[in-house]
């Protein structure tokens, strides 16, 4: 009797059993139970697992031997172990065999189908992919067929990572069976709907291509709760460590955040997004970003321009295709024009792009049309929804402390910020809050190591850019292992605060000339967005230390 989505719960603690499957239950997810090795290994036959929950010790055994099985039989199915304190000794075993993640007991109800629901979505991913690979190896034979899969399995994968919101309305026409433009929309779990529309270089397959990294990396990162700024610059890396350096993707972030009354737009190398109050009155929202893998993620800039929610109705935005060489009875079409006439006929969006596809005029004997996207949201009808599935703020625990010390080459490890928003997660901090928490560890870091130990001048970026990229890959390669950066981290369970403090073993950096710089500076950005966002900022220059406090 196969069912899908079907969670085995492996745990001889009948109490622990009752507490888990009702979690899991009223998340809305099957599972099945079983006291022992023998009833797990019985069930496993007769249902279709989507993951396997562990318990350590058993009356038939230790569970190491079912997990050895399990990856033998169920290759893709995640595997997660419940364990004691007392067993964390025995982790690097259990990852070694092919578990997945650990849950700690006593187990926290929310947390657990939290990340249960995780990791089944990811093993659906997973398999599909699986499949689609299983597929490829039958008809790989075949050039239509290998086409047909790829078609196949590049639409899947946007549907998967796709949330469907009312109000919002998507319209694409491509100029061949792959599609260069793409439109991702998901739920952070702040209770904001985060949308990108991307256009990748060039057409079909090969802009395809460009932008499907892009695809599950947007989604993780909505998913973790990030900031628009930290998706942004994790887009950008993904992409600069996956596609060629001549292949750049133009994009337009959006953040709809009922709760904060804010709509916040990235737009880089894109056509002016339309803008509409509730009078009907239109602003173009233009580009002031280059297009992503362009700079090095550290450098993109995550500026954000805001906007009061509540006086906005629509929203607009398309790729270049729907706008760049149209022409009228013979008359080429300035932008002016191709704005004006995609504003008044935004109520069929499917009339306008078949409207703006006959307008296409080809130059010579080509005759490729360009890919069209175009997305009109509905703000009115997509706050309504939004509002209807708020997000519930976990307990936190009481206070508690630890402290890191990177060194040598560890200092250019850029995965640290999220390890510690990932700690803090887990301690029942809200999304939210351990984003804003990402943000400031990421900006402290930066000036720590870039200014503090590498010693380059704040100005150089703009000074002299190039030169400034230069120094930076320079110092990487020669950080010494006496290098070293110390963080501590402190919650203070009676006043909600969380306090961090950061030192360096560096020269140090002069707050007072950072702080000077004007807005269009392309130095002490950093500063100003952790100042903004902290209770108390203070920099000790005779320790070569910053204390921050953000309240919770």
């Amino acid at each position: 009797m196969p069912s899908e989505n079907c969670v085995l719960i492996l745990e001889d603690d009948l109490s622990t059993r009752l507490i888990v499957s009702k979690s899991l239950t009223t998340q809305g997810i099957k599972s099945v139970v079983a006291a022992s090795i023998a009833e797990a290994e019985a069930l496993i036959q007769k249902h279709d697992i989507s993951l396997f929950l562990l318990d350590v010790h058993l009356p038939d055994g230790e569970s190491t031997s079912l997990v050895a099985k399990l990856r033998s039989s169920h290759a893709l199915v995640p595997i997660l172990v419940m364990t004691g304190d007392y067993e964390q000794n025995r982790v690097s075993e259990f990852f070694e065999l092919g578990v997945r993640d650990f849950i700690n007991k006593p187990v926290h109800p929310i947390l657990l189908a939290s990340r249960v629901r995780s990791f089944i979505k990811s093993y659906e991913t997973e398999k599909a992919l699986f499949d689609a690979n299983e597929m490829y190896q039958k008809i790989a034979h075949e050039k239509e067929q290998e086409e047909e899969l790829a078609h196949y399995v590049y639409n899947h994968i946007l549907k998967v990572h796709t949330t469907k919101i009312d109000g919002l309305d998507v319209v694409i026409r491509s100029s061949g069976r792959f599609c260069g433009d793409m439109l991702l929309s998901a739920k952070a779990p702040n209770g904001s709907l985060i949308v990108m529309l991307a256009d990748a270089t060039g057409h079909g397959m090969a802009a395809a291509l460009t932008i499907y990294p892009m695809v599950s990396t947007f989604a993780a990162m909505v998913s973790k709760g990030l900031s628009l700024g930290a998706i942004l610059r994790e887009l950008s890396s993904k992409h600069n460590q996956s596609i060629p350096q001549n292949r750049f993707v133009a994009a337009i972030l959006l953040e709809i955040a009922p709760k904060e009354n804010t709509l916040k737009v990235w737009n880089g190398g894109m056509p002016a997004a339309l803008m509409f109050d509730q009078d009907g009155e239109l602003t173009k929202v233009t580009s002031k970003n280059v297009a992503i893998g362009i700079l090095p993620e550290d450098l993109i800039s995550t500026k954000m321009q805001s906007f009061d929610l509540s006086k906005i109705s629509k929203l607009a935005m398309f790729s270049d295709g729907l706008i760049e060489n149209k022409a009228i009875d013979g008359r080429t079409i300035p932008f002016s024009e191709g704005y004006d006439i995609i504003a008044k006929n935004l109520d069929d969006s499917h009339a306008l792009l078949s409207l703006m596809h006959g307008y296409e005029q080809f130059e010579g004997e080509t005759k490729d049309h360009d890919d069209m996207t175009l997305a009109v949201l509905d703000l009115v009808r997509i706050q309504e929804e939004l509002r209807q599935d708020e997000p519930e703020d976990l307990q936190v625990p009481g206070s508690f402390e630890f402290s890191f010390e990177l060194r040598g080459s560890s200092l250019n490890n850029d995965k640290f910020a999220f390890s510690l928003s990932d700690l803090l997660s887990t301690y029942g901090f809200n999304k939210e809050f351990c984003q804003k928490v990402f943000t400031v560890v990421t900006e402290l870091l930066v000036n720590a190591v870039d200014h503090g130990i590498f010693n380059i001048p704040s100005n150089l970026k703009e000074e002299d850019f190039i030169t400034y990229l230069s120094m930076r890959e320079q110092k990487k390669v020669a950080v010494s292992s006496l290098d070293k950066v110390m963080i501590e981290v402190k919650w203070n369970d009676m006043e909600h605060t969380l306090s961090i403090t950061l030192s360096d073993s560096g020269a140090g950096y002069v707050v007072e000339n950072i702080e000077k710089a004007d807005d269009t500076a392309a130095y002490g950005r950093g500063i100003k967005l952790i100042t903004s966002m902290c209770e108390t900022f203070f920099y000790d220059q005779e320790t070569n230390t910053t204390h921050v406090t953000l309240e919770y």
